[in-house]
């Protein structure tokens, strides 16, 4: 039989006390263990015995527990704290988060979620560690090209065909384009997690996205939240994010258009997979090689950037392929139909290809494009079979 996990509570009420003890009774998994009156105590005890989940009750001071909190979070960064309040406010979540905090939990609620926030918190106590996802990167060779269309339909098509949700980060500090054209409203995105004092890792990246389906989950830009945070964004952070979201998801698709080229250069290193999109004219052809060449000086190695041209057309285009590749020092470029309907209207009103208009031509060059992505990873990913589909 497996050890259960214990978990140290930090309160002086005996209500609380119960009603964490009962929670955590009904539950295989997990155990009481230790009680400190206060974070003096706690400080001291987790010298001796450190523990991997730590909850503490807030209240009554909770701005001036967060604070003190935070002093301990920063000397323990691998413990998961988990604050206990009687109000969810929206300006203490935030608090919270910079303390160090993992998960925010209101105290009505501890016999119903305790047990589901602690599963997340350490879901290697019920299943096994799975390998690190994959993480595609969308660069954008001009404004209007497309490649936030492409960056969101991908990452929903990835998500149906390994049948769980994929992230979708959102980097575009000018508009937040991603929340807008998926209809989404949070409090919280990219910029808490950059911003974040302890460690970043699954659990947090989990617990900041925002759900737009059981297939796809979105780290919001700060654009979409709070246009002055993404001013100063931490770019000196983002490798941290990046492979803290590979551990919590399988697939993983940036959105990262207007990044400054070292921030750039950052993501791309960190990518298995880049897409650099643009459009067949002159301005875009000419600002792809300066892009190119900015990458090359960083030290960016160009093997695993694919140049995508959209809104292709066959015929009456001023510019061919073949011109375009001569232009661009000989490098294959692959291309996505002029599908400017569907695109157009999948953005008014909300959604996804898959859903608006699973039969658009985009759509299906999109799920192509999804295939390619999951055949070069094959060996790392299982899918379940559905219905009807034949090995």
């Amino acid at each position: 039989m497996a050890a259960k996990v214990e978990i140290l509570l930090v309160s002086e009420s005996l209500e609380v006390r119960d009603a964490v003890f009962h929670a955590l009774d009904s539950d295989s998994g997990f155990a009481m263990g230790s009680i400190c009156r206060n974070l003096e105590d706690l400080a001291a005890f987790m010298e001796r015995d450190p523990k991997e989940v730590v909850l503490v009750d807030i209240d009554p001071d909770p701005r001036g527990t967060l604070a003190r909190l935070e002093h301990i979070a920063r000397k323990l960064p691998h413990t998961r704290f988990v604050v206990l309040a009687e109000e969810l406010q929206n300006e203490l979540v935030l608090e919270a988060m910079q303390a160090g905090v993992r998960h925010f939990l209101v105290k009505n609620s501890i016999a119903a979620q305790l047990i589901g926030a602690l599963k997340r918190l350490l879901p290697n106590g019920s299943t096994p560690s799975l390998p690190p996802g994959r993480v595609i990167t969308v660069l954008s060779g001009s404004g209007g090209c497309g490649a936030t269309t492409l960056a969101i339909n991908l990452a929903n098509e990835l998500g149906l065909l390994v049948e769980e949700p994929t992230l979708l980060v959102d980097l575009d500090t000018s508009y937040g384009a991603v929340a807008t054209c998926l209809g989404l409203r949070g409090r919280f995105g990219v910029a808490d997690v950059l911003a974040r004092k302890g460690e970043i890792d699954a659990q947090l990246i989990r617990t900041t996205t925002q759900a737009y389906s059981e297939h796809l989950h979105v780290l919001a830009s700060p654009a979409a939240i709070d246009l002055d945070s993404a001013s100063h964004l931490r770019y000196d952070r983002l490798k941290e994010t990046i492979q803290a979201s590979k551990h919590a998801y399988k697939y993983v698709v940036v959105d990262a258009p207007r990044l400054p080229i070292g921030a750039a250069a950052e993501v791309v290193k960190s990518s298995d997979m880049t897409y650099m999109v643009f459009q067949l004219t002159v301005k875009d052809i000419a600002a792809v090689r300066r892009f190119l060449a900015a990458l090359a000086d960083q030290g960016v190695a160009m093997d695993n950037i694919t140049l995508l041209a959209s809104r292709y057309r066959k015929r009456h285009s001023m510019i061919t392929i073949k011109e375009a590749q001569e232009a661009l020092d000989g490098r294959t470029i692959r291309c996505l139909g002029n599908d400017y309907h569907s695109a157009v209207a999948c953005v008014n009103y909300g959604r996804v290809l898959a859903d608006y208009s699973p039969r658009a031509t985009l759509r299906r060059e999109l799920k192509e494009l999804a295939q390619t992505v999951f055949s070069t990873y094959f060996r790392q990913i299982r899918v379940k079979p559905s219905a009807g589909r034949q090995s």
